[in-house]
């Protein structure tokens, strides 16, 4: 499968269960890598967003990341990485240049994983976003 998240200069996810950032430019690049996305009930009003303007078809689930199969694309933001590390095809990682406070990170290294790609674009809310592409 492959992994999307969204992570700050610190790895942080959340902050006392809140995501940290959203940019509609993000979930519109998401868009451009599938058509078909898994994510939780939590991260779902990302994607269904009436300003957010996207022909995803959302497979809402708790858990997504366990139900996501090869070659499907998932989006996590509160869900640990390590249990399903060797099942992880691709890490898509959106990258905000900024600290943010967080009480739940990233719990995979990113150092163990190779970085393929990388792409810097002008957010919504932030001036520079940096998608980065791992695999293993």
């Amino acid at each position: 499968m492959n992994v999307i998240i969204c992570i700050d200069e610190d790895q942080g996810m959340l902050f006392h269960n809140r995501r940290q950032s959203k940019d509609i430019k993000v979930i519109e690049d998401i868009a451009g890598l599938t058509k078909e996305l898994w994510v939780s009930p939590f991260s779902e009003k990302l994607f269904i967003d009436e300003n957010v303007k996207t022909n995803l078809a959302i497979q809402a689930r708790d858990n997504a990341i366990s139900h996501a199969g090869e070659g499907s694309y998932c989006f996590v933001e509160n869900e640990k990485l390590m249990p399903y590390q060797d099942k992880i095809e691709q890490l898509i990682v959106y990258k905000w240049n900024r600290r943010y406070p967080s009480d739940f990170k990233l719990d995979l290294n990113l150092n163990e994983w190779k970085l393929i790609e990388t792409i810097d674009f002008a957010g919504n809310s932030h001036e520079i976003i940096t998608r980065e592409t791992y695999i293993q």
